[in-house]
């Protein structure tokens, strides 16, 4: 009786997990889809030459569009970095290693979250640089799987994220002198565009493999 109630809760857990996962493959479409909108109600806004935070700032025009986008993708997000943890323990990544995956990305969202609910030019828009943390979602997850194995190359693809990410973070800071009054919000959306869809891709994959019936990872 003991052994069909672990396995029932076991299977409670693994949709629970794959129900998270599948807000974390969301996020990026609704970062996206966010954007898009906000742009599309601002004649004359730049996506190449003006930051996304333009568009919610205190005294725009339908902020809160933005605002309001950007806080159902902090949901998105933080539900997502659950279900890494939860998802990731699950396939035998090892506790320390999925929470640290899934943690980095909770931080993400408390960043975007802070950045919908306090619009420019609030001092706390910018969440504490915890979206610093979300960048190295990516590399706790290549690290997450080559651990649990069997992901071909799917690790190297994360890494070469991580990477790019890297990159894209140092321009961002001034590295290179490439940004420009015409090109600021180039840069940002860069980030945006390699960090969020390799995230949604970790979840996704992550979600292919809780397959309710087969056997439990052994405690690591």
């Amino acid at each position: 009786m003991s052994r069909l109630a672990g396995v029932a809760d076991r299977e409670t857990s693994l949709k629970r997990a794959r129900l998270w996962l599948a807000c974390g493959v969301a996020m990026p479409f609704l970062y996206a889809a966010t954007l898009l909108l906000a742009g599309l109600l601002h004649p004359g806004y730049s996506h190449f030459a003006q930051a996304p935070s333009e568009l919610g700032a205190a005294g725009v025009r339908f902020s809160r569009v933005f605002n309001t986008g950007m806080v159902a993708t902090a949901v998105a997000t933080i539900a997502g970095g659950f279900g890494l943890a939860l998802g990731l323990r699950q396939l035998g990544a090892g506790a320390l290693l999925a929470v640290m995956t899934g943690g980095s990305m909770a931080l993400l969202g408390i960043s975007l979250a802070m950045a919908g609910l306090f619009p420019l030019p609030s001092p706390l828009h910018h969440g504490f640089g915890l979206t610093l943390a979300g960048l190295l979602t990516p590399l706790l997850g290549a690290l997450a799987w080559r651990r649990i194995g069997g992901a071909g190359a799917f690790p190297g693809v994360l890494m070469l994220a991580f990477i790019a990410c890297m990159a894209l973070l140092a321009i961002n800071l001034g590295a290179g002198g490439l940004i420009a009054r015409t090109n600021a919000g180039l840069w940002p959306r860069a980030l945006a565009v390699v960090c969020f869809p390799s995230i949604g891709l970790l979840c996704w994959r992550t979600a292919c493999h809780l397959v309710p019936g087969a056997p439990a990872a052994p405690p690591a």
